[in-house]
């Protein structure tokens, strides 16, 4: 279960310039952060806002429901990758209508994996069929996020989760999982 965490001050700094940066793991933690963000900026007319993002991933269910939050907010949304952005971070990242990625920094997509199998999980095939289903139909979503916003075909994206490698600034804008790279400071955001 989610616990509300107020923000610090460095993120609400950040968000007095409406920036929510996503650092770190994707987790219950991240979540609730990104929630009040949203619902903070909701609550001045939602601004056009920059989303950071540095991550490793982490949780699908978290990751889709940032990636939910970010889709459904109305005002514009501009996200940028700065050193990398993994798994679910890629994922947070189509949630925006503007998809950035800093010159150096690299993306990757990869299929989606179940930290908390245990042998307990494995020696009881009932259960692992729940798990395998699980893991599926997480991986179905996350193919078509990739596919609706790659312009690729769900199959191009399942082959490209397969291997699994980090992609360069170039190679993420060929692939389309960036629209531009940035080669310079990001515009300011500041309130009207």
């Amino acid at each position: 279960m989610w616990t509300h965490d107020s923000l610090d001050r460095l993120h609400m700094d950040l968000l007095a310039k409406r920036i929510i940066a996503v650092e770190g793991d994707i987790d219950d933690r991240m979540g609730m952060y990104v929630h009040e963000a949203i619902l903070r900026l909701m609550a001045v007319g939602s601004p056009p806002i920059k989303v950071l993002i540095t991550s490793n991933g982490g949780s699908v269910f978290v990751g889709l429901a940032i990636y939910d939050l970010l889709r459904t907010y109305s005002g514009k949304s501009t996200g940028c990758i700065f050193g990398f952005a993994k798994s679910m971070g890629v994922i947070i990242l189509q949630g925006c209508d503007e998809r950035l990625c800093a010159r150096h920094s690299l993306a990757t997509i990869h299929h989606v994996s179940q930290r908390e199998v245990n042998l307990d999980v494995l020696r009881d095939e009932e259960r692992l069929t729940k798990v395998r289903e699980e893991l599926e139909a997480d991986q179905a979503r996350l193919y078509k996020i990739l596919s609706d916003r790659t312009g690729r075909s769900e199959e191009e994206v399942r082959v490209k989760c397969e291997v699994g490698r980090d992609l360069s600034s170039e190679e993420a804008l060929e692939f389309g999982l960036i629209d531009k790279i940035v080669h310079t400071t990001l515009p300011a955001s500041s309130p009207d």
